[in-house]
């Protein structure tokens, strides 16, 4: 509950950044699939910098709207045309 309007937000951001993202709301939760990647080069070879910076990106938009939610983890390559972030509410895994 509430995790609609912050979570939309989170979408038409991540869309103005070229991300391609789809949300989907599921039994398991809700996350945001990102289909494109505006970085995919220099991911694939350096996720260890490119990836936790799209994390903290997404967890600071919504940290900065005092929003309900957070994401709680980025699958980063859940296939090799995706990445998977992971909501929840705020506060719940931390």
């Amino acid at each position: 509950a509430g995790l609609g309007e912050p979570a939309g937000r989170l979408v038409s951001l991540l869309d103005e950044l070229g991300f391609a993202p789809d949300l989907r709301v599921a039994d398991e939760g809700v996350r945001v699939d990102l289909r494109h990647c505006p970085f995919l080069e220099l991911a694939e070879s350096r996720s260890q910098v490119v990836c936790p910076i799209h994390l903290g990106l997404m967890r600071g938009a919504l940290e900065a709207w005092d929003a309900p939610v957070t994401v709680d983890r980025l699958d980063a390559f859940a296939q090799p045309d995706l990445c998977v972030a992971h909501l929840a509410p705020a506060g719940a895994g931390s």
